[in-house]
């Protein structure tokens, strides 16, 4: 029999079969000599050399030639202070945790400091030494019939469940329960004239006893002990914390009367820190219940989903407790339970994270980021296969509770570890925001993807100036050449030509904005547009506000989970996909009790050529010589928009995103990456942000990653050629259009921090097409 079993039956008995049985079914814990080992932990092998096998078929034009990287000297371009005035500092959701933390005992109610200076006899106080000072025994005390005895008492209990798994989509468990023991009082029947001395006397030779043999320092109150073995003998009183194997072993062996072994089942979280602000932790159990026992009241407190999935998902969880009927003898032995009914344990739920890769995005962010956040998501069905924050936290440290001086640290650390920033944070999206900029422009028909703007490196309205990243200009280019430079310049002038709504309307179908349904607690963003500026302001956007917004600035904020589904939506270049994070919820048996369906939140309906045109944009970012993505270049071919912005400027401090998918031509994988800068930190999307992508890259496609994304992504070009999709041919090739710009064919880039100067403006254009009519409207 195992030492749960051992353990359990010295409590309930005839309840330990089937509690067991249930247990061992579904926390898979087997017994060890160290205590019990929890099955399924994944062991991350070392990536080996990836091979020379096929590539998948490049984007448009053949195989890219790698491009030797280039160190960016990336900074943020400073927006006027006119058009930051009334923005907010970034969003960020105040941390309130909720937690159990560890009783502290009042040295006056100390019960080792009350009886440390009393002489020890040569042996401890025993049950028997104290009745024998009380009067003799009465009838209906001992040894007159059970159902008569004063002393003797039957209680109704309820026996917690085993609170079920959560499962990474291959099996892995992130959260499971496990068996732990406590050393617990069990106070025998002391006398009918027993004095509170006394029983806090008992209660105090256990605690010295396992201390001593421990090395430990626990401690209660002893008016703690008085108080419970005048109302609760009849059960346990804990007075230790989690006991390790070897602890329980050598108490086993040096045992004492009144002092038990008491197991209740606990939350444990194999993984640690892997997935930690996903999966959120179990908390607020209810407080060790005082007075008199009431029926139905559970043999140990149940804690609860506090954050994250346990929290989503706790109805689930939980399980249904069992009950169970229990006579007790009057010196507190047990003669006699029944089990009314069999707990029934909690579901299981199935995520759908890969722990391979989550593993590894944090291992990337801890090497190559000091605050933030990176999601990858497949493109085809919206499952988010990896959701990192970093830093992040051990969840395991508030079960069961956690000390005060771990709460404030976790509390006032300044990076926030228990912050879940891939969800939760809203950020000014930068210029990954002109992917959905350039898609507006294009749809709303002001553009076509042949039509060429000047890129200079300033540009004037009214009395603001505005610069480029690039201190010099970099002649006239189309809007795949401008999304390949990511030319601000090039955007201010052709955002207030086509109109803040042609923006805020894209940005929305692609879901940028608004929360994406994932079940926890999400920021919302915020994509503004001439409704809500007229609804605040009481007139339209001005122009320096559109021509912000066109690099994602001013009032736009965005999680790093949306922009993710962004770049999904471009990247299948069909629907806009609700983010799935839970696959299916499985009872004990792995039998599907539901499942959770892909979910379209709306069609993209583009128009094919001018998403083709965004698509090249993004391939040129990394694949073309000058590029500002180069840092994520493989040979799987990637495609993404790098973005450097300001975040507080009160600080000076800037964010760097790098986001796009794999592989660039039927892709499978759609990613986002945000870091955070400190205070004066120089960053950039090409520096900081697109060398974690092509580390990600590098490891994760092993020769077995790297052929299965090949096949996956063959699968779909073989699907998109049975539909008869829209032939190109008829019209011209879409490609980056440069004119006059020395700048770009060098390939060199050096980004700047701009001062706002007065230049002399350019002549704003007249034009405009249908959406210029109904957008635009003389400002006040």
């Amino acid at each position: 029999m195992n030492v749960f079993q051992n353990a359990f039956k010295t409590l309930f008995p005839a309840a330990a079969v089937a509690v067991v049985a249930l247990f061992l079914s579904t926390a898979q814990a087997q017994e060890a000599d160290s205590g019990f080992v929890l099955e399924g932990v994944v062991e991350m092998e070392e990536a080996p050399a990836q091979p020379d096998s096929v590539a998948i078929p490049r984007f448009e034009d053949g195989a890219a030639i790698a491009q030797p990287v280039v160190a960016e000297e990336v900074e943020a371009v400073e927006i006027p202070a006119e058009l930051m005035e009334s923005k907010p500092e970034a969003t960020e959701v105040k941390i309130e945790v909720e937690a159990d933390l560890e009783e502290k005992v009042a040295r006056t109610e100390s019960i080792i400091e009350l009886f440390k200076n009393v002489p020890v006899s040569g042996r401890p106080t025993t049950a028997q030494d104290l009745r024998a000072k009380s009067s003799p025994t009465r009838s209906g005390q001992l040894g007159s019939s059970v159902l008569t005895r004063t002393e003797a008492r039957t209680f109704t209990f309820k026996i917690p469940a085993p609170r079920g798994q959560i499962l990474d989509r291959n099996g892995y468990p992130l959260a499971q329960s496990k068996v732990v023991h406590y050393a617990a009082i069990s106070f025998p029947f002391l006398g009918s004239e027993v004095k509170d001395e006394e029983i806090a006397r008992y209660a105090g030779e256990r605690v010295l006893h396992v201390n001593n043999i421990l090395g430990a320092t626990w401690d209660m109150s002893d008016k703690r002990a008085v108080e419970h073995y005048r109302n609760r003998r009849w059960v346990p009183l804990r007075f230790s914390s989690v006991l390790s194997a070897e602890e329980v072993d050598e108490l086993r062996r040096q045992k004492m009367e009144g002092l038990m072994l008491h197991p209740v089942y606990m939350r444990h979280y194999p993984q640690a820190e892997a997935l930690s602000h996903v999966i959120g932790y179990v908390g607020k159990r209810p407080p060790n219940p005082r007075g008199e026992i009431v029926n139905g009241e559970p043999l140990w407190g149940e804690g609860e989903g506090v954050d994250g999935l346990e929290k989503a998902f706790d109805p689930d969880l939980r399980g249904t407790p069992g009950r169970i009927n229990v006579l007790f003898e009057a010196d507190g032995t047990k003669v006699k339970e029944d089990v009314l009914s069999r707990p029934r344990p909690g579901y299981n739920v199935v995520t759908s994270i890969d722990l391979e890769m989550q593993r590894l995005c944090e291992k990337l962010l801890s090497e190559k980021v000091k605050r933030g956040a990176m999601v990858i998501m497949d493109v085809r069905n919206g499952d988010v296969m990896a959701m990192a924050s970093f830093p992040q936290f051990d969840p395991n440290v508030f079960i069961p509770a956690i000390s005060q001086e771990n709460y404030t640290a976790l509390i006032e650390d300044p990076a926030k570890p228990l912050f879940p920033r891939a969800f939760r944070a809203g950020y000014p999206p930068a210029s990954t925001f002109k992917v959905a900029t350039a898609l507006g422009f294009l749809e709303s028909g002001y553009i076509s993807p042949h039509d060429v703007y000047p890129c200079p490196s300033s540009w004037t309205i009214s009395n603001l100036t505005m610069r480029n990243w690039n201190s010099k200009g970099e002649g006239s280019m189309n809007v795949v050449g401008a999304l390949t430079r990511s030319c601000n310049t090039w955007f201010y002038e052709v955002a207030i030509s086509a109109g803040g709504d042609s923006m805020s309307y894209m940005a929305s179908r692609l879901g940028l904005g608004e929360k994406t349904g994932i079940p926890l607690n999400e920021a919302e963003g915020f994509v503004p547009n001439n409704r809500w500026w007229l609804d605040q302001y009481g007139h339209m956007m001005s122009d320096g506000d559109e021509a912000v917004m066109s690099i994602g600035q001013g009032k736009v904020e965005t999680t790093p989970l949306q922009v993710a589904r962004m770049m999904a939506a471009v990247g299948n270049g069909d629907q806009v996909l609700k983010p799935r994070l839970v696959l299916q919820i499985q009872d004990l048996n792995h039998e599907i009790e539901r499942t959770y369906p892909v979910d379209v939140a709306n069609n993209l309906n583009v128009d094919s050529y001018n998403l083709k045109a965004v698509q090249r944009g993004m391939y040129d970012v990394v694949n073309a010589g000058n590029g500002t993505g180069k840092a994520a270049y493989h040979k799987i071919t990637v495609s993404g928009k790098t973005g450097t912005g300001q975040w507080k400027p009160a600080q000076k401090q800037n964010i760097a995103w790098f986001a796009g998918y794999f592989p660039s031509k039927f892709p499978v994988y759609s990613f986002a990456v945000i870091y955070e800068g400190d205070p004066g930190e120089s960053v950039g999307g090409g520096k900081n942000a697109a060398p974690v992508v092509g580390a990600f890259l590098e490891e994760y496609l092993t020769e077995e990653n790297y052929n299965k994304v090949r096949e996956r992504s063959n699968e779909l070009k073989g699907e998109v050629e049975e539909s008869g999709v829209e032939d190109y041919s008829y019209r011209e090739p879409i490609k980056s259009i440069f004119r006059s710009s020395n700048a770009a064919a060098e390939g060199v880039i050096q980004e700047v921090v701009p001062q706002p100067t007065e230049v002399q403006g350019r002549p704003r254009s007249n034009g405009g097409g249908f959406f210029e009519k109904i957008f635009k409207r003389k400002r006040r």
